[in-house]
């Protein structure tokens, strides 16, 4: 099964943090969590107060994070504003945009993803890293995303050239289903959503 590796920071949003941790979890994907810049090592204080205990304390103290199938960023404005401003969570973006891996992100998470491009385009080097594709995120920072140039579109979830996107914590069962199928294909999602009671229209 796929490697996951799923970012938190302070201000992160509880409900798109720990549902692709679950659904992950059950479909069998090795899942991991990575806190960014905590003011806490022991736990993330997350948007409604909530204190989340990463599975490593920092980015640094994940062993070989290029070795993970996937990065998933969840939402949370301070949370993603703290992504967007650190330059080892961009660089590792990057880097997996680069490999052709899987990078998802949900709600303000996306504008990590925006500055992780403008990072690549920057260098002399191009590479998938720096390609825009069509994306979603909360209608919050929606003006942002199209002002940087991106293709953006209001679909609940959207996927394009290996980018995964979502808009809020009401998508975000729909968010992680959907990494689960383009990673190990519908067979596997349709299995762990009966026992969950998903609704068709989720």
């Amino acid at each position: 099964m796929p490697k996951a590796l799923i970012l938190v920071a302070d201000g992160s949003e509880e409900i798109e943090f720990v549902t692709p941790y679950d659904i992950l979890t059950r479909a069998g994907f090795e899942i991991q969590s990575a806190g960014v810049n905590l003011k806490n090592e022991n736990y993330a204080h997350m948007t409604r107060n909530i204190r989340i205990v990463p599975d490593h304390p920092t980015l640094s103290s994940v062993s070989n994070p290029e070795s993970y199938d996937t990065l998933i960023l969840p939402g949370g404005a301070p949370g993603a504003k703290t992504f967007s401003n650190s330059n080892d969570v961009l660089q590792l973006i990057a880097s997996f945009r680069a490999q052709g891996k899987y990078v998802a992100a949900i709600c303000a998470g996306t504008t990590a993803l925006v500055a992780a491009q403008k990072l690549a385009a920057s260098s002399k080097t191009e590479s998938g890293a720096s390609q825009k594709v069509k994306i979603t995120s909360h209608p919050s920072v929606k003006d942002e995303i199209k002002e940087a140039g991106w293709e953006y579109s209001e679909e609940r979830v959207v996927v394009d050239r290996r980018v995964v996107t979502s808009r809020g914590p009401g998508t975000a069962m729909l968010f992680a289903l959907t990494i689960v199928e383009v990673l190990v294909g519908k067979e596997k999602r349709d299995e762990i959503s009966g026992p969950l009671i998903v609704a068709d229209n989720l």
